[in-house]
Protein backbone atom coordinates (compact mmCIF):
# COMPACT_ATOMS: atom_id res chain seq x y z
CA UNK A 1 0.00 0.00 0.00
CA UNK A 2 1.11 3.83 -0.75
CA UNK A 3 0.81 4.90 2.91
CA UNK A 4 1.19 3.66 6.48
CA UNK A 5 -2.68 3.86 7.27
CA UNK A 6 -3.42 1.43 4.09
CA UNK A 7 -0.94 -1.14 4.48
CA UNK A 8 -2.43 -1.28 8.45
CA UNK A 9 -5.77 -1.68 6.89
CA UNK A 10 -3.97 -5.21 5.81
CA UNK A 11 -3.20 -6.71 8.99
CA UNK A 12 -6.36 -8.55 10.12
CA UNK A 13 -6.19 -11.31 12.54
CA UNK A 14 -8.63 -12.49 15.28
CA UNK A 15 -8.10 -13.82 18.74
CA UNK A 16 -11.56 -15.29 19.50
CA UNK A 17 -11.97 -18.70 20.73
CA UNK A 18 -14.00 -20.75 18.60
CA UNK A 19 -17.42 -22.00 20.41
CA UNK A 20 -18.59 -25.83 20.47
CA UNK A 21 -21.12 -25.74 17.76
CA UNK A 22 -19.25 -23.98 15.01
CA UNK A 23 -16.97 -25.62 12.62
CA UNK A 24 -13.60 -24.67 12.03
CA UNK A 25 -13.77 -22.78 8.99
CA UNK A 26 -16.86 -20.32 10.06
CA UNK A 27 -15.00 -19.80 13.26
CA UNK A 28 -12.04 -18.22 11.16
CA UNK A 29 -14.53 -15.99 9.19
CA UNK A 30 -17.06 -15.16 12.67
CA UNK A 31 -13.30 -14.11 13.99
CA UNK A 32 -12.30 -11.76 11.52
CA UNK A 33 -15.71 -10.31 11.72
CA UNK A 34 -15.81 -9.27 15.11
CA UNK A 35 -12.25 -8.58 14.67
CA UNK A 36 -12.99 -6.18 11.89
CA UNK A 37 -15.74 -4.68 14.20
CA UNK A 38 -13.37 -4.03 17.09
CA UNK A 39 -11.53 -2.17 14.34
CA UNK A 40 -14.41 0.35 14.11
CA UNK A 41 -16.11 0.46 16.97
CA UNK A 42 -12.33 1.68 19.17
CA UNK A 43 -9.48 2.40 16.62
CA UNK A 44 -7.32 0.25 14.34
CA UNK A 45 -4.11 -0.06 16.48
CA UNK A 46 -5.97 -1.36 19.32
CA UNK A 47 -7.25 -4.05 17.73
CA UNK A 48 -4.38 -4.99 16.27
CA UNK A 49 -2.28 -5.04 18.74
CA UNK A 50 -4.42 -7.59 20.17
CA UNK A 51 -5.20 -9.53 17.52
CA UNK A 52 -1.48 -10.46 16.23
CA UNK A 53 0.90 -13.31 17.24
CA UNK A 54 3.75 -12.24 19.22
CA UNK A 55 6.09 -12.48 15.87
CA UNK A 56 2.74 -11.99 13.49
CA UNK A 57 3.91 -9.47 10.74
CA UNK A 58 3.31 -7.44 8.46
CA UNK A 59 5.27 -5.08 5.40
CA UNK A 60 6.66 -1.54 6.97
CA UNK A 61 9.75 -1.09 4.27
CA UNK A 62 10.31 -4.82 4.68
CA UNK A 63 8.45 -7.28 6.70
CA UNK A 64 8.43 -6.39 10.50
CA UNK A 65 6.95 -7.76 13.66
CA UNK A 66 3.64 -5.66 14.14
CA UNK A 67 3.19 -5.51 17.52
CA UNK A 68 6.52 -4.33 17.98
CA UNK A 69 5.77 -1.88 15.60
CA UNK A 70 2.59 -0.46 16.74
CA UNK A 71 3.37 -0.43 20.09
CA UNK A 72 4.74 3.10 19.58
CA UNK A 73 2.64 4.70 17.61
CA UNK A 74 -0.62 6.55 18.01
CA UNK A 75 -3.68 5.71 16.39
CA UNK A 76 -4.08 6.42 12.81
CA UNK A 77 -7.39 9.14 12.56
CA UNK A 78 -9.21 6.88 10.43
CA UNK A 79 -11.97 4.42 10.15
CA UNK A 80 -10.95 1.21 9.29
CA UNK A 81 -13.99 -1.72 7.85
CA UNK A 82 -13.40 -4.44 6.17
CA UNK A 83 -15.00 -8.12 5.60
CA UNK A 84 -14.23 -11.41 4.72
CA UNK A 85 -15.39 -13.11 1.64
CA UNK A 86 -12.93 -16.16 1.49
CA UNK A 87 -11.62 -18.00 3.93
CA UNK A 88 -10.46 -21.51 4.08
CA UNK A 89 -8.60 -23.71 6.86
CA UNK A 90 -5.97 -26.39 6.77
CA UNK A 91 -7.71 -30.14 7.79
CA UNK A 92 -6.02 -29.88 11.30
CA UNK A 93 -7.70 -26.61 12.11
CA UNK A 94 -4.34 -24.98 12.96
CA UNK A 95 -3.92 -22.87 10.00
CA UNK A 96 -6.42 -20.59 7.93
CA UNK A 97 -6.18 -18.28 5.03
CA UNK A 98 -9.13 -14.95 5.05
CA UNK A 99 -9.44 -12.56 2.10
CA UNK A 100 -11.37 -10.28 1.31
CA UNK A 101 -11.86 -6.16 0.54
CA UNK A 102 -11.14 -3.25 2.74
CA UNK A 103 -12.19 0.55 3.11
CA UNK A 104 -10.78 3.58 4.93
CA UNK A 105 -12.50 6.56 5.46
CA UNK A 106 -10.84 9.40 7.64
CA UNK A 107 -12.43 10.86 10.81
CA UNK A 108 -11.03 14.54 10.22
CA UNK A 109 -12.93 14.34 6.44
CA UNK A 110 -15.60 11.93 7.23
CA UNK A 111 -17.01 13.59 3.72
CA UNK A 112 -13.87 12.58 1.78
CA UNK A 113 -13.66 9.68 -0.76
CA UNK A 114 -13.17 6.68 0.80
CA UNK A 115 -9.98 4.48 0.02
CA UNK A 116 -10.20 0.63 -0.71
CA UNK A 117 -8.29 -2.39 -1.49
CA UNK A 118 -8.05 -6.17 -0.18
CA UNK A 119 -6.58 -7.76 2.46
CA UNK A 120 -4.88 -10.47 2.38
CA UNK A 121 -4.30 -12.60 6.06
CA UNK A 122 -2.54 -16.01 7.10
CA UNK A 123 -3.71 -17.00 11.04
CA UNK A 124 -2.75 -19.79 12.80
CA UNK A 125 -3.96 -21.11 16.33
CA UNK A 126 -3.18 -24.07 18.72
CA UNK A 127 -5.81 -26.35 19.52
CA UNK A 128 -8.99 -24.66 19.80
CA UNK A 129 -7.05 -21.72 21.05
CA UNK A 130 -7.98 -18.16 19.48
CA UNK A 131 -6.84 -17.43 16.15
CA UNK A 132 -3.99 -15.25 15.64
CA UNK A 133 -2.45 -13.44 12.51
CA UNK A 134 1.20 -15.01 11.12
CA UNK A 135 1.33 -12.76 8.39
CA UNK A 136 -0.16 -9.63 6.44
CA UNK A 137 -0.27 -8.49 3.41
CA UNK A 138 -2.73 -6.58 0.56
CA UNK A 139 -3.37 -3.90 -2.04
CA UNK A 140 -5.07 -0.92 -2.97
CA UNK A 141 -6.97 -0.04 -5.61
CA UNK A 142 -9.52 2.50 -6.90
CA UNK A 143 -12.79 1.42 -6.79
CA UNK A 144 -14.43 -0.80 -4.38
CA UNK A 145 -15.04 -4.37 -5.51
CA UNK A 146 -16.17 -7.19 -3.80
CA UNK A 147 -18.19 -5.75 -0.48
CA UNK A 148 -21.71 -7.54 -1.89
CA UNK A 149 -19.52 -10.85 -2.42
CA UNK A 150 -20.96 -13.53 -0.39
CA UNK A 151 -19.21 -15.29 2.22
CA UNK A 152 -17.21 -18.61 1.06
CA UNK A 153 -15.87 -20.88 4.27
CA UNK A 154 -14.42 -24.48 3.69
CA UNK A 155 -12.00 -26.64 5.50
CA UNK A 156 -9.44 -28.56 3.02
CA UNK A 157 -10.24 -32.25 2.67
CA UNK A 158 -7.26 -34.02 4.25
CA UNK A 159 -4.89 -35.28 1.74
CA UNK A 160 -3.19 -38.79 1.98
CA UNK A 161 0.39 -39.22 1.01
CA UNK A 162 3.96 -37.71 1.76
CA UNK A 163 4.02 -34.34 0.84
CA UNK A 164 6.77 -32.55 -1.05
CA UNK A 165 8.55 -30.11 1.49
CA UNK A 166 6.84 -26.45 0.80
CA UNK A 167 10.16 -24.59 1.14
CA UNK A 168 11.29 -26.71 -1.88
CA UNK A 169 8.30 -26.39 -4.04
CA UNK A 170 8.85 -22.57 -3.26
CA UNK A 171 12.11 -22.51 -4.42
CA UNK A 172 10.73 -24.64 -7.76
CA UNK A 173 8.43 -21.85 -8.36
CA UNK A 174 10.99 -19.24 -7.80
CA UNK A 175 13.40 -20.86 -10.24
CA UNK A 176 10.93 -20.92 -13.00
CA UNK A 177 9.69 -17.32 -12.43
CA UNK A 178 13.09 -16.46 -13.03
CA UNK A 179 13.77 -17.91 -15.76
CA UNK A 180 10.89 -18.20 -17.84
CA UNK A 181 8.75 -15.46 -16.27
CA UNK A 182 5.82 -15.48 -13.60
CA UNK A 183 3.12 -16.29 -16.27
CA UNK A 184 4.78 -19.75 -16.79
CA UNK A 185 5.35 -20.30 -12.96
CA UNK A 186 1.76 -19.72 -12.56
CA UNK A 187 0.97 -22.01 -15.62
CA UNK A 188 2.93 -25.01 -14.38
CA UNK A 189 1.87 -24.26 -10.33
CA UNK A 190 -1.58 -22.27 -10.06
CA UNK A 191 -4.56 -23.79 -8.92
CA UNK A 192 -7.90 -23.28 -10.86
CA UNK A 193 -9.01 -21.16 -8.46
CA UNK A 194 -5.53 -18.73 -8.23
CA UNK A 195 -6.59 -15.61 -6.34
CA UNK A 196 -4.05 -13.18 -8.02
CA UNK A 197 -3.50 -9.71 -6.06
CA UNK A 198 -1.65 -6.48 -7.75
CA UNK A 199 -1.71 -2.75 -6.21
CA UNK A 200 -3.83 -0.49 -8.31
CA UNK A 201 -5.80 -3.23 -9.87
CA UNK A 202 -9.45 -5.12 -8.62
CA UNK A 203 -8.43 -8.92 -7.73
CA UNK A 204 -8.63 -11.43 -10.11
CA UNK A 205 -9.94 -14.74 -9.18
CA UNK A 206 -9.31 -17.75 -11.56
CA UNK A 207 -5.96 -18.99 -13.13
CA UNK A 208 -7.30 -18.75 -16.42
CA UNK A 209 -8.03 -15.07 -15.99
CA UNK A 210 -4.81 -14.28 -13.63
CA UNK A 211 -3.07 -15.83 -16.76
CA UNK A 212 -4.52 -13.02 -18.69
CA UNK A 213 -4.57 -10.13 -16.35
CA UNK A 214 -2.54 -6.98 -17.35
CA UNK A 215 -0.64 -7.15 -14.03
CA UNK A 216 0.60 -10.53 -14.78
CA UNK A 217 3.92 -9.40 -15.78
CA UNK A 218 6.65 -11.09 -17.24
CA UNK A 219 9.76 -9.59 -15.46
CA UNK A 220 12.11 -12.04 -15.04
CA UNK A 221 12.88 -11.10 -11.29
CA UNK A 222 14.69 -13.23 -8.36
CA UNK A 223 11.56 -14.32 -5.68
CA UNK A 224 13.75 -14.90 -2.17
CA UNK A 225 11.55 -16.34 0.79
CA UNK A 226 12.56 -15.12 4.26
CA UNK A 227 9.96 -18.11 5.66
CA UNK A 228 8.06 -20.68 4.45
CA UNK A 229 5.29 -22.87 7.35
CA UNK A 230 2.84 -25.48 6.79
CA UNK A 231 0.14 -26.68 8.23
CA UNK A 232 0.24 -29.77 10.66
CA UNK A 233 -1.83 -32.04 8.20
CA UNK A 234 0.46 -30.83 5.19
CA UNK A 235 -2.80 -29.39 3.15
CA UNK A 236 -2.09 -25.39 3.62
CA UNK A 237 0.68 -23.32 3.98
CA UNK A 238 2.33 -20.01 2.72
CA UNK A 239 5.45 -18.33 1.72
CA UNK A 240 6.65 -15.17 2.40
CA UNK A 241 9.76 -13.08 1.47
CA UNK A 242 11.13 -9.92 -0.95
CA UNK A 243 11.48 -9.59 -4.91
CA UNK A 244 14.38 -7.84 -6.76
CA UNK A 245 15.84 -7.43 -9.59
CA UNK A 246 18.78 -9.82 -10.71
CA UNK A 247 21.06 -7.11 -11.77
CA UNK A 248 20.43 -4.92 -8.32
CA UNK A 249 19.66 -8.29 -5.94
CA UNK A 250 20.10 -6.33 -2.80
CA UNK A 251 17.45 -3.77 -3.39
CA UNK A 252 13.72 -5.07 -2.74
CA UNK A 253 11.16 -4.05 -5.75
CA UNK A 254 8.73 -5.45 -3.10
CA UNK A 255 7.46 -7.82 -1.15
CA UNK A 256 5.51 -11.44 -1.66
CA UNK A 257 3.10 -13.83 0.18
CA UNK A 258 1.87 -16.71 -1.85
CA UNK A 259 -0.82 -19.41 0.09
CA UNK A 260 -0.35 -22.85 -1.13
CA UNK A 261 -2.78 -25.67 -0.90
CA UNK A 262 -1.94 -29.28 -1.49
CA UNK A 263 -4.76 -30.62 -3.83
CA UNK A 264 -4.53 -34.38 -5.17
CA UNK A 265 -1.45 -34.97 -3.49
CA UNK A 266 0.41 -31.58 -5.32
CA UNK A 267 1.30 -28.30 -3.99
CA UNK A 268 -1.01 -25.84 -5.81
CA UNK A 269 -0.96 -22.25 -5.79
CA UNK A 270 -4.19 -20.44 -4.05
CA UNK A 271 -3.08 -16.87 -3.66
CA UNK A 272 -0.82 -14.82 -4.80
CA UNK A 273 -0.09 -11.00 -3.96
CA UNK A 274 2.84 -8.68 -3.90
CA UNK A 275 3.11 -4.96 -2.40
CA UNK A 276 5.76 -2.53 -4.34
CA UNK A 277 8.43 -1.26 -2.11
CA UNK A 278 8.51 2.64 -1.63
CA UNK A 279 10.66 4.43 -4.17
CA UNK A 280 13.64 4.97 -3.19
CA UNK A 281 15.75 8.29 -1.91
Amino acid sequence: MKTTACCAALALAACAHQPPSMDVAASLAAAETAFAAHSVRSDMRAAFIAAFDPDGVFVRNGWTVSTDYLRNQPAPPIVLDWRPVHVEVSAAGDMGLSTGPWKITSKAKPDAPPTYGQFVSVWRREGNGPWKVAVDLGIGHPEPSLWQAPLAAATITASRGIATPLAAVEADFAARARTAGLAAAHREYAAGDLRFYRNGAAPVVGRAAALAAPSMADDRLEWIAERAETARSGDLGYARGRYVRPEAPTVAVGYYLRVWRRESGRWRVALDIVNPAPPRP
